[in-house]
């Protein structure tokens, strides 16, 4: 009977710890951990707070909440889920219209940081943002999609494009610089284009890692990023792109080119067969006045992808 009596002592003292085990909570007794910075910064928010001129979160509104340029939706654009919250979402001849440009008429360097979630482009050209340039066929400058054609042999590759118009009396005043963007179809991608005027270098980031860069500049045939000669490399000395002017733009536009919206934003031409609006997903686009650095790049990568 003694010992089935201890017996039973030490079933209830272990069926007790058990049970204590059980109900014990990590996340109670533990100290809330910090977390991690990324270059110095705990949030997107901190990165470069007075050189930002613009931000669109997107979250279900198309206001700019930095710049506060008033945009005017066309077509049958609307939000989706996005990276955090909502997203811009595309459609067939949609975009939100700034008629006002705002700070943007004015970036001698700049950033433009935004994510995107795109299919494949199937032929047509996808503007992503124009600054309008009203007697030009180009803007002043455009951010778009293009075909990969043979050059994506794996068939998961964007063919990111950047055009550029310098007013500022360089012999070499327009440029087109193209990267390609792998494994970037239907999933969320970071893209970051930088240009430094003290120094003319211009970079493409994709999930803040520096991309390669080929561009053309008049008729020199192609020449090779990062840094932007402002005339002919070869016959030195080589006059520098130097500080942007862009010529005269008097509009803006999100999700399309210039010459697609109705009317046209440009006296030169109306819209393209080849060319088509944006119909993916956009979500956190800023634009700074400033070239931010690699560190601030993978700072900014880092924390919006958390939500931060």
């Amino acid at each position: 009977m003694k010992k089935i009596f201890i017996l039973m002592i030490a079933t209830a003292i272990f069926a007790g710890l058990s049970s204590c085990q059980k109900k014990f909570d990590s996340k109670t007794y533990a100290p809330n951990k910090p977390l991690p910075s990324y270059g110095g910064y705990n949030s997107s928010s901190e990165i470069e707070t007075s050189s930002l001129v613009d931000y669109f979160n997107f979250n279900g509104s198309y206001a700019d909440s930095i710049g506060a340029l008033t945009g005017t939706s066309t077509g049958a654009l609307s939000f989706a889920t996005g990276l955090s919250g909502k997203a811009y979402q595309g459609a067939v001849g949609s975009y939100l219209l700034f008629s006002n440009p705002g700070p943007l008429k004015t970036l001698p360097s700049y950033t433009v940081s935004f994510w995107m979630n795109s299919d494949r482009t199937n032929g047509l050209a996808r503007g992503i943002f124009s600054l309008n340039n009203p007697t030009d066929f180009w803007g002043s400058f455009d951010i778009y999609l293009d075909n990969p054609n043979n050059t994506d042999p794996k068939g998961d590759t964007l063919l990111f494009k950047v055009h550029m118009t310098n007013n500022s009396g360089v012999p070499f005043a327009g440029y087109f610089l193209v990267s390609k963007v792998a494994g970037a179809i239907n999933q969320w991608t970071h893209m970051v284009v930088t240009y430094n005027a003290a120094t003319s270098v211009i970079n493409i980031y994709q999930n803040a890692v520096s991309i390669g860069i080929s561009g053309v500049a008049g008729t020199t045939g192609y020449v090779v990023a990062p840094t932007m000669p402002g005339s002919d490399p070869t016959k030195p000395p080589v006059t520098p792109w130097g500080p942007i002017v862009w010529p005269n733009p008097t509009a803006a536009v999100i999700g399309t080119w210039q010459f697609q919206t109705n009317p046209s934003l440009t006296a030169s031409a109306t819209a393209q067969s080849w060319a088509e609006s944006y119909v993916g997903l956009l979500d956190n686009f800023r634009v700074y006045n400033k070239a931010l650095s690699t560190v601030e790049v993978s700072a900014l990568f880092n924390l919006e992808k958390t939500g931060r």
